[in-house]
């Protein structure tokens, strides 16, 4: 295959929710569905007041998030199991209510990873993306849990080095900034060749 990535081709960043940015504590994405459900039934339009909104997703890992998206500008393919259980308008709702606007603002035009089946590894769903997309061949990063990331040790090391894993139940932490940032970085030295 030959490269088509582009200089001007910005990164991806395929990013997991549960265990990076969604710790599940003391709220998780069983409590947006009610809500959202809860919401429609009574037409009620949904407040980024309520407190579910604002605890959600881990504080540290939100500001994280957005450090990358300042120094990096990726788009974003989601490679979380909410895309079983969240449709598109859901999805994009839930990060802007969470204040995370700069995630569904730049959601890649293919926003998310196939959903091949729910026993399928990350690894093979974020394969078959890349596959559809040769233009982010050398343009992608991948932010994802540990048990979630457990097929990635399949793949070559050189492509490993472009996977941050979190560890379950602490999220996107400096660590994995760090991990992230370097990676990111890496990728925009080689589009600049």
């Amino acid at each position: 295959m030959t490269d088509t990535t582009s200089p001007d081709t910005p990164p991806v960043l395929f990013l997991d929710f549960d265990d990076v940015i969604c710790l599940n504590r003391p709220y998780g994405g069983y409590d947006v569905l009610t809500t959202l459900a809860e919401a429609e039934r009574r037409k009620e339009p949904l407040q980024a007041t309520d407190e579910l909104w604002s605890r959600l997703f881990d504080l540290n890992a939100s500001v994280h998030l957005k450090q990358i998206h300042i120094e990096f500008t990726p788009q974003y393919v989601l490679s979380t199991s909410w895309r079983w259980f969240f449709d598109h308008e859901n999805l994009v709702q839930t990060l802007r209510l969470t204040g995370l606007d700069f995630v569904a603002g730049h959601l890649h035009h293919d926003w998310s990873t196939p959903q091949i089946s729910r026993q399928a590894h990350r690894a093979v769903e974020i394969k078959g993306w890349l596959n559809a997309h040769p233009e982010h061949k050398n343009a992608w990063v991948v932010l994802d849990d540990e048990l979630s990331g457990t097929g990635f040790a399949t793949w070559p090391h050189a492509s490993r080095r472009f996977v941050v894993l979190c560890q379950e139940g602490v999220g996107l932490q400096k660590e994995e900034l760090r991990m992230l940032r370097n990676a990111l970085s890496i990728r925009a030295q080689g589009m600049a060749r």
